[in-house]
This record gives structure tokens, sequence and C-alpha cells, in this order.
């Protein structure tokens, strides 16, 4: 995938590791999608979502404060139609069952392509601009 202009998807970036959230980010933008806000735990996704533009939210699942699955549950009362994908670097079904239950878009698994990162960023934003349709 490779998003330009206007019509690219705006990403909210949430990691406790500030090197992780940089290489994410530089992929992230290399293919024309752009990175609006960056957070380090789940109180900051909550208050950075709410002021800004965010189309998806790329969350990791451990980090301090609060953690992605909890953000994640607040974000759907606070913003329901936000996607939440969590990027977590537990391969683990039970985990998978719970972000499942918390409602968020996709969960990967850290380390999975870098294709597919951007494949799920772009699903979940059309998906959310199909939800908001006339």
């Amino acid at each position: 995938m490779t998003a330009t202009g206007p019509g690219a998807p705006r990403v909210l970036l949430v990691d406790d590791n500030q090197g992780f959230r940089s290489e994410l980010r530089l992929l992230l933008e290399d293919c024309g999608i752009q990175v609006v806000a960056e957070g380090e735990n789940g109180q900051e996704a909550l208050d950075l979502a709410t002021r800004t533009e965010a189309d998806v939210v790329l969350m990791d699942l451990r980090m301090p404060v609060m953690d992605g699955l909890q953000a994640a549950r607040a974000l759907r009362d606070r913003v329901p139609a936000l996607p939440v994908i969590i990027l977590s670097a537990y391969d683990d079904p039970a985990l998978r069952s719970e972000a499942d239950a918390a409602n968020t878009y996709a969960y990967l698994v850290k380390g999975c392509s870098g294709g597919l990162v951007l494949d799920t960023i772009e699903q979940a934003w059309a998906h959310r601009a199909a939800d908001q349709a006339p």
C-alpha cells in the first residue's frame, strides 16, 4: 500500500517503546500515512484520540498507566467509530480473545510484515469510511 495526499489515513501511534514508535512512524510516513500524534500509554491514547483527527489507532497491548485493552474499551465509549488495531509482542489466543471482546479492529503480532500492518491500517480506515457513509 502506498497512500498519498488528503485521502491517506491519519494514525494515532501508541507504544511505550519510543524506538519502536520511531521505526513504525518511518514505515508509515514512507508509505504516505500521516502519524497525527504519538503516545506512550493508554491514558495518553484516550487524551490524544479526543484531541486529534486520527482515522485509526495503532496501539501496543502492554503499556504502563493503562494497557491497550483498557484503552480500547474506553475508546469505544468515547470515540466509537475509531478503529483500534492492537500491535502486540504476544501471540496468545487468550489475548486475541480479549482484544476481540474489547471490539478492536485487529490484533497483529510485532514482527509481522510491514505490509500486513499497512494493509490492516488501510482496511480499518476503509471500514470506518464505509460505516460513516450516508
